[in-house]
């Protein structure tokens, strides 16, 4: 599921009920650095990814779960899940479906 929130709905989030210190966690470089492990657990991208949204999709996967993974048996854990996978999607789509593409171009 492809979900693309707007400029209001991110402030919007941000102002939510999700608690002080996972937003205060999810700040660009926190998230930057869980991209980045995602990306270096899938370094086979071309073979296993169709197409850039789904390696994007996976990275961002990837990137919330290890920054929440002590989190499982919150009430609020579907919340902060949603809310961070639409952060790390503002944040680096469509740079996660850029290296997918300048990686992955057909010759």
């Amino acid at each position: 599921m492809k979900y693309i929130i707007t400029e209001t709905q991110y402030k919007l989030l941000k102002e939510s009920a999700i608690p002080l210190f996972i937003r205060r966690r999810a700040n660009k470089e926190s998230l930057k650095h869980f991209i980045s492990l995602g990306e270096m657990n899938f370094p086979t991208l071309c073979d296993d990814f169709s197409d850039g949204y789904e390696y994007s999709d996976s990275v961002i996967e990837y990137a919330v779960t290890e920054l929440i993974e002590d989190m499982e048996d919150e009430d609020y854990y579907n919340d902060v899940m949603e809310y961070l996978y639409s952060v790390c999607r503002h944040l680096f789509e469509d740079y996660l479906v850029g290296v997918y593409n300048d990686t992955c171009k057909e010759e």
